[in-house]
């Protein structure tokens, strides 16, 4: 298993927030607090659009092409096809994606949404089997306003609102969820162990918060019963770090 490092998520009321790793010596520095996915509150018709759906269409087009085309993404491919899943996946539920059409306007807030959307629907092709129904793939994203709900549903996804993305986590899903609340992965993980989890690992978590957090039972059985490798990095940006995908292993499943 590949160790994970570098900075990761830890929780505050509506907040995450990037917290170094401890080191031997105790350093001061600004913790960066970004707009949260972490919410269960649903406020997609409240909230204003800024941008239209074809603008955002074009953006998206273009950030993937980008990503498709970076080392990234490579590593990525040779990742998925390095490993065996056991049973096919039937489903990917994507949690916490983030807005394309951030309130604040915010450019790397939008740019991370893309990036993540285009690496979350590259594994699923990835994962296709040629014989089996095309996987669906669901969202369940409180910041989604609108024009984010009318764009994944032009890609031909389903938007859901919680608890119903949690409720549909099985033994043949794929839950992708990068730099959430460990309750928000609770929730994801209660009900089944999927047979692929991204997201923060286990000792991310215990080098941020300790090992005797609450709600850690579900974590720590998707740490003994999953294999681990390093998401690979989005050069230049913070968009995958600190995040592992965990392949499930077959005679687990």
């Amino acid at each position: 298993m590949t160790p994970i490092s570098g900075e990761k998520a830890t929780e505050t009321d509506d907040q995450w927030i990037r917290v170094r790793r401890k080191g031997r010596r105790a350093k001061s520095y600004q913790p960066i607090v970004l707009e949260s996915s972490n919410t269960n509150t649903h406020n997609s018709t409240s909230r204003p659009s800024f941008l239209s759906i074809s603008q955002v269409i074009t953006e998206h087009r273009r950030i993937r092409d980008q990503w498709r085309a970076s080392a990234g993404c490579h590593q990525l491919r040779h990742a998925v096809a390095s490993r065996n899943c056991g049973s096919a996946i039937t489903h990917a539920i994507c949690f916490g994606l983030g807005s394309f059409d951030p309130e604040d306007g915010s450019w790397e807030n939008r740019r991370r949404a893309h990036v993540q959307l285009a690496a979350f629907l590259y594994m699923v092709e990835q994962l296709q089997r040629g014989d089996q129904e095309p996987i669906r793939c669901l969202f369940q994203e409180p910041l989604f306003n609108s024009v984010d709900e009318e764009f994944i549903r032009s890609l031909g996804h389903g938007v859901v609102y919680s608890p119903r993305g949690f409720d549909e986590v099985g033994p043949s899903t794929m839950v992708f969820g990068i730099h959430l609340y460990k309750n928000i992965y609770s929730q994801a993980l209660a009900n089944h162990l999927p047979a692929v989890f991204v997201g923060t690992p286990r000792e991310v978590w215990e080098d941020c918060c300790g090992p005797d957090i609450s709600d850690w039972v579900r974590l720590q059985e998707l740490d003994e019963q999953c294999d681990k490798v390093k998401f690979p990095e989005d050069s230049g940006h913070m968009t995958f770090s600190s995040t592992a995908i965990h392949w499930k292993r077959q005679h687990e499943t």
